[in-house]
């Protein structure tokens, strides 16, 4: 049993080594959201507006969105089920005997910390493969320092995200949407923060909306100006 806690504080606290963030000339956009943002469906349409722009040059890559495939990039690398890694995004609070106990039940056990560590690695290498919507997944906490990144912010009134959650059939009231409105911000905002050092506000972010006021058109285009302003496409 001693060497098997030996070997559980030594895979815990151990200092995993991430390469270097890479400096790319490549432009690559990160979105977060407040929960009930139509992030997704911003996404979807903003690379479909930026490939419309982009000439029949085979050399020119087109843009794409991404999510759950740094879910899957990250168990991939780790060998762990996909299941495993989003759990974190809840950041569900777990004691140090339940991950002894985990570690014991799993055949390849990694650290919440080094999964983090892991799936910071895998945003860092699709923003500086460029030409990439980051949506969540703290894309903004990983790629903070990168140059050519622009990060987006998608906010709303509480009651206009709670009657979206709840048209969506997520809840069947808005009080209920509204807790799992708080309560899935809340999570984020705690999983966000353990990805770095850095403290993550409105601040670091290049362009807020709020989608109570600006259709998913007008943020789009929105978006797409301001890339141009700053020479990034």
């Amino acid at each position: 049993m001693d060497n098997i806690l030996y070997k559980y504080m030594i895979e815990r606290f151990k200092e995993d080594r991430i390469e270097k963030k890479q400096i790319t000339n490549l432009p690559f956009i990160t979105i977060s959201r407040e929960y009930g943002c139509p992030a997704k469906e911003i996404a979807a349409l903003l690379i479909e507006n930026l490939n419309k722009q982009i000439t029949k040059d085979k050399n020119i890559p087109h843009w794409r969105w991404i999510s759950k495939e740094i879910l899957e990039t990250a168990s991939e690398e780790l060998n762990v089920n996909p299941s495993r890694i989003k759990l974190l995004f809840g950041n569900d609070k777990r004691g140090i005997i339940e991950e002894i106990l985990t570690s014991l039940s799993q055949r390849y056990y990694h650290s919440d910390q080094k999964i983090r560590k892991t799936l910071a690695k895998v945003i860092t290498d699709f923003a500086c493969d460029g030409h990439v919507v980051i949506v969540g997944r703290g894309g903004i906490a990983a790629t903070l320092d990168i140059v050519n990144g622009l990060h987006i912010r998608l906010i709303a009134p509480i009651e206009w995200r709670a009657n979206k959650i709840k048209e969506r059939g997520y809840c069947d009231t808005i009080e209920e949407a509204k807790h799992l409105a708080y309560e899935t911000d809340k999570k984020r905002e705690e999983f966000i923060n353990s990805m770095t050092k850095k403290t993550i506000d409105n601040t670091s972010f290049d362009l807020i909306y709020n989608c109570q006021f600006f259709s998913k058109d007008e943020i789009v285009s929105s978006i797409i100006y301001h890339l141009k302003m700053k020479g990034r496409i």
